[in-house]
This record gives C-alpha cells, structure tokens and sequence, in this order.
C-alpha cells in the first residue's frame, strides 16, 4: 500500500470519528437545551431590568403599598438570598482575580 493511500484511509477515519463526536456531543447538548433556554431568558430579563431600574422601583413600591404583608415575606427571602449572593461571591473572588492575572492559586485556596 502507498503511503498515499494510508493518508487517504486515516483521514477517513477521523473524519468519521469526528462525525461521531459531533453526532454525541449534539445529542448531550440537546438534553441541556431547555435550561440553556431557561437561563437565556433569565439573563435577558435581568440585562432588561438593569437598563430600567425605574420600572423596578416602581413594582416593588406598587406590590409594597397593595400587599404589604407579602412585600414583608419576600423582603426577607430576597435579603436572605441576596446575603448567600455576596457570601459566595467574596469565597469565589480570590480565584476569580488570580485567574485573570494568571498566577496560580495558593495552595490553601486550592
């Protein structure tokens, strides 16, 4: 056989590997799709609240004058929610910055 020929016979066979790959890896994302969707619309909604604090301001002043005793109950999950938010953002704040300096983590941190 020429070496030719040997080019031509593995090219095929990684382009058919390949093919695979792609075939499997399509059908994991698939499983994913509907909450990549979910988040998608999430963070769509959240860019569209950023740009209007206004319209938030005005909900929340809304619900808190018509239902006060539920503007009280969700103030309370949303601070408690917001807490665990920033708690975990000052954990995770040390590696985000050594990431982006590229220097690597202490062994502490690891």
């Amino acid at each position: 056989m020429s070496a030719l020929q040997d080019i031509l016979q593995r090219r095929a066979r990684l382009v058919a590997e390949a093919q695979a790959q792609r075939d499997a890896l399509a059908a994991d994302l698939q499983a994913c799709h509907s909450v990549v969707v979910v988040v998608d619309r999430g963070i769509t909604l959240a860019r569209w609240m950023r740009a209007r604090p206004y319209l938030v301001v005005a909900l929340v002043t809304a619900i808190a004058v018509l239902k006060p005793r539920f503007a009280l109950a969700w103030s309370a999950r949303v601070l408690t929610l917001w807490r665990a938010g920033r708690f975990l953002y000052e954990a995770v704040k040390p590696a985000l910055g050594s990431r982006k300096s590229g220097t690597p983590l202490p062994r502490s941190a690891r």
